[in-house]
């Protein structure tokens, strides 16, 4: 077994070289946009083979939706893992601060075109594979939901109330992508969202208080 520090030297090349990747196919999509781009263009520009990305990216489409996994575990741990005597519905509501401030933390500029909340705007292709994305968080979501109500949900009203959470990210999403294309302020608009946000969750707190905890 290789030593912890030699597991850890690798494990931060692997990283740097992900990243590597990344950051050179967001500058492409930036530039190009994102059906102009091949893999092959991504490898070159990063100075790797087309094989060293597609060891870490599976397609294409994950060079803009690579935290496809990642978000998918944080809703699942949001959905699971509030403090008790905290509702559903705050503890959605905290997340969904917090992804805000993510969102706000991106530095402003043409570098946002490479993003994926553009480029899911703008390129057909991967507003196919976002939804079909969304759809898959919904259905993580119904199967948490059903679960954390004790069986007192069915799966088809688990999926309901799944839709409306995601659908809160997912709108977020959207309107930052929209914002880029429209040349807007994507702080601006990340302010005017949390307001609309924390609206959109005391209309809908009523069907997400279902559970004996809450």
């Amino acid at each position: 077994m290789p030593p912890v520090e030699e597991k850890s030297l690798r494990s931060r090349k692997k990283a740097r070289s992900r990243q590597q990747i990344a950051d050179a196919a967001a500058t492409l999509f930036g530039a190009k946009g994102y059906d102009e781009v091949t893999v092959a263009d991504v490898a070159r520009l990063a100075e790797v083979s087309e094989q060293t990305v597609y060891n870490f990216f599976s397609s294409k489409e994950q060079l803009v939706l690579d935290e496809d996994a990642a978000f998918e575990a944080r809703l699942i741990k949001t959905l699971r893992e509030r403090p008790n005597g905290k509702s559903l519905t705050d503890g959605v509501r905290a997340d969904v601060h917090s992804f805000l401030d993510g969102l706000e933390r991106w530095p402003e500029g043409p570098q946002n075109k490479g993003g994926m909340p553009y480029l899911i705007i703008v390129s057909p292709t991967l507003r196919r594979a976002w939804l079909e994305a969304v759809d898959r968080y919904s259905d993580s979501a119904a199967g948490v939901l059903v679960e954390e109500s004790g069986g007192a949900l069915s799966r088809p009203a688990a999926k309901v109330l799944g839709l409306s959470i995601v659908a809160v990210y997912a709108v977020i999403v959207d309107e930052v992508g929209r914002a880029t294309v429209e040349g807007m302020s994507v702080a601006t608009r990340i302010e005017t969202l949390r307001l609309q946000v924390d609206d959109a969750l005391d209309r809908i707190a009523g069907s997400l208080n279902f559970s004996a905890q809450e």
